[in-house]
């Protein structure tokens, strides 16, 4: 009877640990999850609100055009048109981003560098219409 209890346990702590290590080795080879409203390490956020409130408009990738996309998650802003409504930003990527009043790289041109976060100048708050991890111009 013991010896029966003492396998049992053996292979439910090595079940657990085989388990355990899937669940690590998995999350660790994740990449971020492109515009879904959460901002993850090494995705840049366009927020609707300074002070990085509001919904959050989360990118791994570079997007031309913010006319075609809407706040996603909850908050202030969810549902609007991220195009000309972000009024405040966190690069949580390792690499400097660039903003640029047009669509397609138009317009005025700033940059944000990796690890910074704050609410957007006169000459970009609600006016971002493009935003790329690589100078696109």
């Amino acid at each position: 009877m013991q010896s029966t209890l003492v396998r049992r346990a053996i292979s439910t702590a090595i079940a657990l640990t085989a388990l355990g290590a899937g669940v690590l080795a998995g999350g660790g080879t994740a990449a971020a999850a492109n515009k879904d409203g959460e901002l993850e390490y090494r995705e840049f956020g366009l927020f609707y609100n300074s002070s990085l409130m509001g919904s959050v408009f989360d990118l791994y990738l570079a997007d031309s055009n913010l006319a075609d996309d809407r706040f996603p998650g909850y908050g202030s802003g969810q549902g609007e048109i991220v195009d000309n409504n972000a009024a405040s930003y966190f690069n949580r990527d390792r690499v400097v981003w660039f903003v640029y009043t047009g669509s397609y790289a138009g317009g005025i041109e700033g940059s944000i560098p990796a690890g910074y976060y704050g609410n957007a100048s006169l000459t970009f708050k609600n006016q971002v219409s493009s935003a790329y991890h690589y100078k696109a111009r």
